[in-house]
């Protein structure tokens, strides 16, 4: 893992000209094929330019170690708190992973932390069912957004006035929502290529043993047959 200096993830940058710095805050029992599907091809896109395109951190609510909806603990870099919010600088993207049972999720803390860095600027994200934490927060309200299908009709009924599709993932301004499962592993293809060009998207699918790379309508799953 890329680890940063709390004082670098607090200015979204650590010193590399270009470098993206994403936290990513973990929500007891998230996704891990989602979490490990948005991070990877992050990795791989470093491996690949021979440079630090992309410097990531863990965050959770205090510090602690995150169980994963399959009962794996994650350890973290970071509590919430202390990735600091300095006005005038640049904020880190903050990516939301969650997972079972997000639809209850009414932690008042996280979601005011959330609000706060929206307050500041950051791009924020969600995978998984993470767009309910993001809609319990107030953040997708002017938003085109999308979950995993499993939960798009509860989604849609606690949530009637949301812009809500079925897509694998969205991206509409300082906001995107990812469907879950290996959907990620698209969602951060589509941003590097757009950040750092096709030709490295298309490695970085390569080493990840796909035979295209999926875009944002494309289908969350296979028709019956």
């Amino acid at each position: 893992m890329e680890h940063l200096q709390a004082s670098a993830v607090a200015a979204g940058q650590d010193g590399a000209s270009g470098c993206e710095v994403i936290a990513f805050l973990l929500i007891p029992d998230f996704s891990m094929i989602a979490f490990a599907s948005a991070i990877e091809p992050l990795r791989i896109a470093n491996r690949l330019a021979g440079r630090p395109l992309y410097k990531w951190v863990l965050v959770s609510k205090d510090g602690s170690a995150v169980p994963a909806s399959n009962n794996i603990p994650v350890n973290v870099d970071l509590a919430m708190d202390q990735l600091e919010i300095r006005v005038g600088q640049s904020m880190p993207t903050v990516v939301v992973c969650s997972g079972i049972g997000a639809e209850r999720f009414q932690d008042k803390d996280v979601l005011a932390w959330l609000r706060r860095v929206d307050r500041h600027g950051a791009t924020i994200g969600a995978l998984c069912t993470g767009a309910h934490i993001l809609a319990r927060a107030g953040l997708i309200s002017d938003h085109r957004c999308t979950i995993h299908w499993e939960n798009l009709p509860g989604f849609v009924e606690a949530f009637p006035d949301l812009d809500v599709a079925a897509d694998l993932f969205e991206v509409d301004r300082n906001r995107f929502t990812c469907s879950g499962g290996t959907a990620p592993l698209d969602l951060m293809l589509n941003r590097i290529g757009a950040s750092h060009g096709e030709d490295l998207a298309t490695k970085v699918s390569e080493q990840c043993l796909l035979d295209r790379i999926r875009g944002p309508q494309d289908r969350q799953r296979m028709p019956i047959r």
